[in-house]
């Protein structure tokens, strides 16, 4: 068997599926938080995961991030491109999103008159701190969505700001030689991991955000160890056989963080690759517009089920996700070229995954 470092090299893999499939997945399990109790439950909390599916989700997430995002780092060494690329990556979605979000589906369905909505501070205060990355965001907007089970207009957005600390927390360990490191590296991390178990209030991280930080740094550590890990079948069924029969252990979370991890690697480069790329990356799309089409359709139908809620959602979420792609996040990474401060010397294997991330 081969490792990551060699598939990578092959620039086939299936990392897009699986974000999009973990995209899909916040939205199935959203569908049983913001609906109203029929009954059903989240099908990993039904079998008892311990996690539910939009969680175990956004983890995958976090790993692959980790684990692009520091290929892009290691690729580009030069601290302006990196940031340049994280800021068009991440920024002209979420502000598309924040605009249509504050200032057309607001009006639409507030409980407010048209004058009283704009009229109010909130309006705004709901774009400009959601794109300050801090841990006070806005969740609301006035009258909007008051009579539902959660008022929240896009409780999705609450990774974003986590995911902002990350790209930090990359930048200072490339600068300071870090991620090409493997030695200091390892000590870092285990030094992070001791600081989390023991006394996660040392980290500079809202108490949130420590989960998905870990998940981001054995991305991070994948990176470092990419030539060293092999991707193999048995063991993932190893893996996966010793998370269950530990179900009922505190080792429980932290095995199931490791298999999680493994995972994402071995769908991304043991499964057959689908080609995918050539219609656009949705993903990111997928996940900023679920919520709000959910509440949206909770808003038409109040007594919807949470599988319809589901199935609606996905077909419009999937839709806006290669909208968004097609008309915002590509003419805005194209910007990486046209905005040069300095010539960069770019790894193309890392260029090549990253250009979608």
């Amino acid at each position: 068997m081969h490792s990551i470092g060699f598939y990578e090299t092959k620039r086939q893999d299936n990392f897009l599926l699986l974000r999009i499939i973990a995209a899909c997945m916040v939205i199935y399990g959203h569908s049983f938080a913001l609906t109203k109790d029929v009954g059903l439950t989240d099908i990993f909390l039904k079998y008892d995961w311990g996690r539910y599916s939009g969680d175990l989700a956004v983890s995958m997430f976090f790993v692959i991030s980790g684990f692009m995002v520091s290929g892009s780092f290691l690729g580009r060494s030069n601290l302006v491109e990196y940031v340049k690329a994280r800021l068009l990556r991440i920024l002209p979605a979420l502000i598309a999103l924040l605009l249509v979000s504050a200032l057309l589906i607001g009006p639409l369905v507030t409980q407010l008159n048209v004058f009283n909505y704009f009229s109010s501070a909130d309006v705004y205060k709901y774009i400009v701190k959601n794109l300050s990355f801090s841990s006070n965001m806005s969740w609301v907007l006035p009258g909007v969505f008051d009579s539902h089970k959660m008022t929240a207009v896009n409780g999705s957005l609450w990774t974003l700001p986590a995911e902002m600390r990350m790209y930090v927390f990359v930048a200072l360990l490339g600068v300071f030689g870090i991620l090409s490191n493997r030695t200091i590296g390892t000590i870092v991390f285990f030094g992070l991991f001791l600081a989390a178990i023991l006394n996660p209030q040392l980290l500079p991280l809202h108490t949130g955000w420590v989960q998905v930080s870990g998940y981001f740094c054995l991305g991070v550590f994948a990176q470092l160890y990419k030539e060293k890990i092999e991707v193999k079948h048995e063991v993932l069924i190893m893996l996966i056989f010793l998370t269950y029969i530990s179900r009922l252990t505190e080792s429980y979370f932290f095995l199931l963080a490791i298999t999680i991890a493994y995972f994402c690697f071995w769908f991304a480069y043991r499964t057959k690759h689908i080609e995918l790329e050539k219609y656009g990356d949705p993903s990111y799309g997928i996940y900023l517009w679920g919520w709000p089409i959910q509440q949206l359709t909770i808003f038409v139908w109040p007594e919807i089920t949470p599988w319809k809620n589901c199935i609606i959602s996905l077909f419009f979420a999937i839709a806006m996700g290669y909208a968004s792609w097609h008309l915002i996040e590509r003419p805005a990474l194209s910007l990486k070229r046209k905005i040069n401060f300095r010539q960069s010397s770019v790894n193309p294997v890392c260029e090549t995954r990253i250009a979608k991330n």
